[in-house]
């Protein structure tokens, strides 16, 4: 789980596998040898969003109405969508959010509402806490630049953006591209928001 150059020689593959369910993996080889590795409960914790959760953070200030407004992005870096019918398909996590009160969101620069119960813990500067009815989304860093800090100080709050696909580990060309990639998420239905507060420790 520690992240590293890549080797000269190959990285491991890991087999996780529960039933029909199978999880690939890799790893550096000197961690680990490839190979299939049965767990069981796998299956249970893929299907289940409030554990099957890897969450990146980013702050930015978004274009809104006449300026900009700042940002939290959460991009959860595993999903497991379901097949309702049709060929259609919706992303669990997203759908569990919307479940405990987040609001599916239509682009960067929509109108968002607030959401009862989420709110945003900023700490020491760097830290991050984000929590809702469900209990802890996010606990870990956060780059921030004063700008930002300042702006959910004096505003008390900020828009916090949930997706899937986001791709936050890498960084964009400019900020139209990074607004082009929330939009596209969006438009999928697997973006969802809210105004929340904020809490400086």
């Amino acid at each position: 789980m520690r992240p590293g150059k890549l080797p000269d020689t190959p990285a491991a593959v890991l087999i996780l596998r529960d039933g029909p369910v199978r999880l690939a993996k890799l790893a550096h080889r000197f961690c680990a040898r490839s190979g299939l590795i049965d767990v069981p409960g796998l299956t249970a914790v893929m299907y289940d969003p409030a554990r099957a959760v890897s969450v990146d953070g980013v702050a930015a200030f978004l274009p809104y109405q006449a300026g900009h407004r700042p940002a939290l992005l959460l991009e959860v870096r595993a999903t497991v969508s379901t097949d309702v019918g049709q060929g259609e398909r919706v992303d669990r996590v997203a759908g569990w959010l919307l479940e405990h009160g987040l609001h599916l969101v239509a682009a960067a620069d929509g109108e968002v509402e607030a959401a009862p119960g989420w709110a945003v813990h900023l700490r020491g500067g760097s830290g991050l806490r984000v929590s809702g009815p469900i209990g802890e989304l996010y606990d870990g860093d956060l780059q921030a630049d004063l700008a930002w800090q300042d702006a959910v100080t004096t505003q008390g709050s900020c828009l916090l953006l949930v997706g899937t696909g986001l791709g936050l580990d890498q960084a964009p060309h400019g900020l139209q591209e990074a607004l082009d990639r929330v939009d596209a998420v969006a438009r999928q239905g697997r973006l969802t928001g809210a105004l929340v507060t904020v809490e400086i420790r």
